[in-house]
């Protein structure tokens, strides 16, 4: 095989004139890329440390589209089990906003839009979208926190388009070049990748570290990338936006606890149904202490978790009689809920 180009454009600097590498050697490099995926997890330290290097070095040009629009709603979920499993805490209710938000920095590894201790929030722009992309498991707790965007908020989006150009214009090598940037970045950021094969995300988080965490501050930096939702099948799109900048851009309105009875299988993609069960009873709240990071409750939350949680992992388990979800208000000072489930105690 002849010797690959090092870089799309064989330049030194940004500020010379652009020498453009032929589009074939560009595409001859793209191809030998694509043949790596889902296979980088495998390589030797030293041989993914290689390829890191050059794929940096390679796409000193990139295909961007721009746009400053964020969509008007965001909807997160966390897994209660593990973010407190991992604090070695009992399974309960969230309390603390940043349980809501990217895990701290020592717990964040590869993932489609970051490197290892860089925090990305990802969010889905519906809440079948959320769903599909984190897949609770019967038994699971999971909590959904819901995003509005502010009155006249905008940021630096990167939009990964769903589609590829059916007829790309070629008119020039430029042109030409951009589309095949462009048809390498779709591919990898839609690439599937299982959650045991990190290092498999290396291109699409390498690209997207180099726009959401360029060294040089500047108001064009990107903020936000927008791209099709891998788990959805592209009929779906997720936002994976700085995780510091999310309650500058959003209000966070509310959140809902609800407990995942069984996982459905062979699902729709193109539907907006849930991937999941849950207990026909959820709880949440719209009141939040933000100087001290907390997520308020009614006090009736501490018998109602136990409660609803003892009705999730019943030993004869549980039937629905309705698609019908009921929602129990425990907002602080705002509560709903009248029932005493310690009435009938002794």
């Amino acid at each position: 095989m002849t010797k690959m180009i090092e870089k799309v454009a064989n330049n030194k600097y940004n500020t010379e004139k652009l020498n453009l590498n032929q589009p074939e050697k560009v595409k001859e490099k793209l191809d030998y890329y694509r043949s790596l995926l889902g296979k980088t997890n495998d390589l030797s330290e030293s041989e993914f440390e290689d390829l890191k290097s050059n794929i940096k070095t390679f796409f000193n040009l990139k295909p961007t589209r721009l746009q400053k629009q964020l969509p008007e709603r965001l909807v997160r979920i966390s897994n209660n089990n593990r973010i407190l499993g991992r604090q070695g805490k009992e399974l309960s209710y969230l309390t603390d906003i940043t349980e809501l938000l990217a895990p701290p920095i020592k717990y964040c590894g590869w993932n489609r839009c970051n490197l290892p201790e860089q925090q990305v929030l990802y969010c889905a722009t519906n809440e079948a979208t959320a769903y599909w992309e984190i897949k609770p498991q019967k038994g699971d707790v999971i909590t959904i926190s819901h995003y509005k965007l502010k009155e006249k908020a905008q940021a630096n989006c990167s939009l990964i388009y769903k589609d590829k150009e059916p007829k790309p214009d070629k008119s020039h090598p430029l042109k030409e070049v951009f589309y095949l940037l462009d048809d390498f970045f779709i591919d990898v950021y839609s690439f599937p990748v299982s959650r045991d094969r990190p290092k498999d995300y290396i291109f699409s988080a390498l690209l997207s570290a180099e726009q959401l965490f360029y060294p040089i501050p500047s108001k064009d930096n990107i903020e936000a990338i927008i791209y099709p939702s891998v788990q959805k099948k592209k009929f779906g799109h997720n936002v994976a936006i700085l995780n510091d900048i999310i309650f500058d851009k959003y209000d966070l309105i509310g959140v809902e606890t609800r407990f995942i009875l069984d996982n459905y299988e062979d699902l729709d993609p193109t539907s907006d149904k849930l991937t999941t069960d849950n207990l026909i009873a959820s709880f949440g709240t719209e009141a939040f202490d933000f100087e001290k990071g907390k997520i308020l409750y009614d006090e009736k939350v501490n018998e109602i978790f136990p409660f609803l949680r003892k009705l999730q992992t019943l030993p004869s388990g549980q039937t629905r009689f309705s698609s019908d979800n009921m929602l129990l208000n425990l907002t602080k000072g705002k509560s709903t809920v009248t029932l005493n489930l310690n009435k009938n105690k002794k």
